[in-house]
């Protein structure tokens, strides 16, 4: 049996109207020129055509497994759970598919902020781009006690790395707050997250993103199953605020 590798990059993927193996390239050339090689790519795959598996195949020389998860739910938060699971690493990165690394560098810094063994989970700084070359909107990750009712001061979990002996899993319930409210878990349970205030990861912009079509209904219904499951932690400034992004939702 191999040595685990010291990092897993979990990708969840699915066709993404036609998009989502253009992305994914992109993103696995930049993974073949990391500085930092002690890590292995899971790509957990939802499409039901083969593009996805088919570029997987072109990248033999890389640590890579391509999983098929068609029979999951077709939602990000089950994807993401299935690469996390399948990871062999003692850290954690998650990478959406149509995100990527900013230079050769990122894994390596990632990896040396877990060299404190106290370290549980990191959250790094982001940029963001439309085309995939003109970075903007560098974003500095903020976490407050509030996001998990949907003011994402993070970002996308592209930014996330965590160890994974520790790490939780992701609410499949949930498909517009499943980045905040596990912010939020991992918080209450790792402590406050380790911060790298440089643009290691570029989010891509694009019309196909889930966040870009996320109807009214589904938020608020989203931000009344947050409110139950955590009902009793709540203070009354939590109510209020709670509320606040409620009537938000019927402007």
């Amino acid at each position: 049996m191999t040595t685990p590798p010291l990092l897993s990059v979990c990708i969840p993927c699915y066709s993404m109207g036609g998009d989502g193996a253009r992305y994914l390239r992109h993103s696995l050339d930049i993974l073949r020129r990391q500085d930092f090689r002690d890590f292995e790519v899971v790509v957990t795959d939802q499409s039901d055509d083969e593009p996805i598996a088919d570029l997987c195949a072109e990248f033999p020389d890389m640590n890579l497994r391509h999983i098929w998860t068609r029979d999951l739910p077709r939602q990000g938060s089950a994807n993401t759970n299935a690469a996390m699971d399948a990871a062999r690493g003692e850290l954690v990165k998650v990478l959406f598919q149509d995100d990527f690394l900013n230079g050769s560098d990122a894994l390596g810094q990632i990896a040396a902020a877990f060299q404190d063994p106290a370290v549980k989970w990191c959250l790094t700084g982001c940029a963001h781009t439309f085309d995939g070359n003109t970075l903007t909107r560098f974003h500095t990750p903020h976490y407050h006690q509030r996001i998990v009712f949907g003011k994402n001061t993070v970002s996308s979990p592209s930014v996330l790395a965590v160890r994974r002996a520790v790490g939780p899993r992701f609410d499949e319930n949930l498909i517009w707050l499943m980045d905040v409210e596990y912010y939020h878990r991992c918080n209450a349970a790792l402590g406050a997250p380790t911060l790298i205030n440089l643009p290691l990861v570029v989010n891509r912009l694009h019309d196909g993103q889930v966040s870009a079509g996320v109807r009214s209904d589904l938020v608020r219904s989203e931000l009344r199953y947050v409110r139950a499951k955590y009902r009793d932690q709540m203070s009354w400034s939590d109510w209020l605020h709670y509320v606040g992004r409620l009537r938000k939702t019927w402007v």
